[in-house]
């Protein structure tokens, strides 16, 4: 019986393997294709590729950046800056920030100002693996020296007050670096209420490419920060920005 159970397993496996396998031979091969439709200019053709790649959840960096150039040369600013963003969610290339305020003031949208703070949690991301590594050993080291006091009867305090600030700025450290949920509105005369029903008040109509705090969902409807209040939007009527 365990000799069938294995085998069993062994067959799933290698079938699970193979379809994997499979799979991304064939995504290769489309990326291929949309990228020879892309350098000679056959952006509808590539995009459409792009696309179905994209549906499938995989993607190159390559590939968003090529993607947001023809959304943008179709005139579509709001798909091109849902790309423009989840590149930039890849990559952290701080060059893409530029492009993006760029697009922005050009059509007037909200969400893209760089603010000093939103500048310096920029720059903090780009370190924040490191930083925190740097923060974890250093609360090992303390929490060492904690103990090896105590066995010895010294004074503690010092370690342990020093260990609580360690903690402290960990606990800073891992709020900080998680990027605030935003999405894309992305098409145009969308509706924001003030609640999350049809029968509520419309607080603004807006265009698409406005990049929006996300603060939570209730039924199909995506709570939104907008302008300092609070809203509510249709979940077919925004891109969140993630992966």
């Amino acid at each position: 019986m365990q000799r069938g159970v294995s085998k069993n397993l062994l067959i799933l496996s290698i079938f699970f393997f193979g379809v994997v396998a499979a799979s991304a031979q064939v995504s290769t091969h489309r990326l291929a294709e949309a990228d020879s439709l892309f350098k000679n200019k056959r952006y509808t053709q590539s995009l459409e590729q792009y696309r179905t790649i994209f549906e499938q959840k995989q993607f190159s960096p390559a590939m968003l950046l090529k993607m947001a150039y023809i959304e943008e040369g179709l005139q579509r600013t709001g798909e091109a800056l849902y790309y423009l963003n989840l590149y930039y969610n890849v990559t952290d290339d701080q060059a893409v920030l530029e492009k993006m305020e760029e697009l922005a003031n050009k059509h007037s949208l909200e969400g893209y100002e760089q603010t000093d703070t939103s500048r310096f949690l920029s720059f903090y991301n780009d370190y924040h693996w490191s930083v925190g590594l740097g923060l974890m050993a250093l609360a090992v080291f303390l929490l060492s020296l904690s103990f090896y006091l105590k066995r010895k009867k010294e004074m503690l305090w010092p370690s342990i007050t020093a260990l609580l600030v360690v903690l402290a700025l960990l606990g800073v450290h891992n709020t900080l670096g998680e990027r605030a949920a935003s999405g894309i509105v992305s098409q145009e005369n969308t509706y924001l209420m003030d609640g999350p029903s049809p029968g509520a008040s419309v607080i603004s109509v807006v265009e698409s490419g406005h990049r929006v705090e996300i603060l939570g969902k209730k039924d199909v409807w995506i709570k939104i920060r907008w302008k300092g209040v609070t809203a509510y939007v249709k979940q077919n009527r925004l891109l969140p920005l993630s992966l």
